[in-house]
């Protein structure tokens, strides 16, 4: 595998050389600060962008081409990093190599994305059918994906411990902002995105000096835009919040939210306790609560590593959520307390190095960890090294660094409030 990093038209070109695909993979991702004003806009604006296009200016048209390139595939995806929210198109297709036909795939397939990126400028009256359109199953979604409990407490949880800071805001932004946007407001989004945007171009693949080429007709900046990689900074709090909200739900989401103080411990320290204490079914949460006290149907931790935070999600019967909070900060203590074992700490890390690999056979996974390599500087040796370093004092430390904030629960039966 080889990895070239490039600079065409006033945009980054990253490309990944490898045998291991008989596809291409290419990914556009645009990058900027999270704004809560705008990023469900921003939102809307990437359905709009893979659904028509200038040339094709409906959603079949626009899939019947795709069809004609041997099924190529076009999708789009919001994230949130730091306190960056990206946009990422992505188009799959087939590399030309391994056909008879003389297609040239990756050219049309650069044109269509030039085309896919371009389009907005032309918006104009023509256009608010489909936006409304647009917004109306983009609502649909975010109901739907609302009548998930789990998910309801977690943006609970989210409004508890953050309000109305950027902090707490989803990728996919709020469903009550949906009816008030304008295509006026999907025009100057998608301006703003095009011109101060950080914009990447990854290619993945078996790749030729022809196929770098290529890469120009995707676009051309006027102006190289680079921006910085921030984080919020963490408040940790003495007193601990308690929220309990009633639901029609068949079982109790209890959500503990943590914060780290990341002064006393290191992203690495943080991204592998997590997973020793809540990050898979080897993990303490899951052994001790789940299969040897039964406590609860569902549970895991997830971490934040870049803005210090930490969540143990749970899933557990109405009459026992206390129990499920006590020993979640039980299972905590333990960590405090050293009371894990080093074999434990060296399979979690083996794990966690083997999934990076595993990941590198999937086109998707090893674009995104080359996306992440060039948002942060740690490069795959380097991120090997920092793994194999940490010692059980290093996750004690870890355990030590992180508090209690708040505790989230959504029930349908008799709970202490307290």
């Amino acid at each position: 595998m080889e990895i070239r990093n490039e600079r065409l038209n006033n945009i980054p070109i990253v490309t990944i050389d490898t045998n291991k695909f008989k596809t291409f993979t290419l990914r556009v991702t645009f990058r900027n600060e999270l704004d809560v004003n705008t990023v469900t806009a921003r939102n809307l604006l990437a359905r709009m962008m893979v659904k028509r296009t200038k040339t094709h200016n409906s959603e079949a048209a626009l899939v019947q081409y795709l069809s004609e390139y041997y099924g190529a595939h076009l999708t789009y995806q919001t994230s949130k990093v730091g306190t960056s929210h990206l946009v990422h198109f992505t188009l799959e297709f087939v590399n030309e190599r391994f056909i008879k036909e003389d297609l040239n795939i990756l050219e049309h397939m650069s044109k269509l994305l030039n085309d896919v990126l371009t389009t907005p400028f032309s918006y104009d009256e023509e256009t608010v059918k489909f936006l409304e359109k647009e917004k109306r199953l983009y609502k649909n979604r975010l109901k739907s994906m609302m009548d998930n409990s789990m998910q309801r407490a977690y943006t609970g949880l989210l409004k508890e411990m953050f309000g109305d800071k950027p902090e707490g805001q989803l990728s996919y932004g709020n469903i009550e902002d949906i009816d008030e946007i304008t295509i006026d407001d999907i025009k100057k989004v998608h301006k703003s995105m095009m011109d101060t945007d950080e914009m990447m171009i990854l290619l993945c693949g078996n790749i030729d000096d022809r196929s770098i080429n290529l890469l120009q007709k995707i676009y051309d900046r006027e102006n190289y835009v680079e921006l910085p990689f921030n984080n919020y900074e963490v408040e940790l709090k003495k007193i601990v919040n308690y929220k309990v909200m009633h639901d029609d739900v068949e079982q109790s989401k209890a959500i503990l939210g943590f914060r780290i103080d990341k002064e006393k411990t290191n992203e690495m320290s943080v991204r592998i306790f997590n997973r020793m204490f809540g990050g898979g079914a080897s993990s303490y949460l899951f052994k001790h609560l789940r299969e040897a006290r039964s406590l609860a149907y569902q549970i895991s931790s997830n971490v934040d590593i870049k803005n210090g935070y930490l969540f143990a999600l749970a899933g557990v019967d109405h009459s026992r959520v206390k129990e499920t909070e006590q020993h979640i900060i039980i299972e905590l203590e333990k960590f405090q307390n050293g009371d894990f074992t080093t074999e434990f700490l060296e399979e979690t890390k083996k794990k966690l190095l083997s999934d990076r690999e595993n990941s590198k056979d999937r086109a998707k996974g090893m674009i995104s960890i080359v996306y992440s390599e060039n948002l942060t500087g740690l490069t795959d040796d380097e991120f090997k090294e920092k793994v194999e370093s940490i010692t059980r004092e290093d996750i004690i430390e870890a355990a030590h660094s992180i508090h209690l904030d708040t505790v989230y629960t959504l029930t349908g039966g008799e709970s202490d409030d307290s």
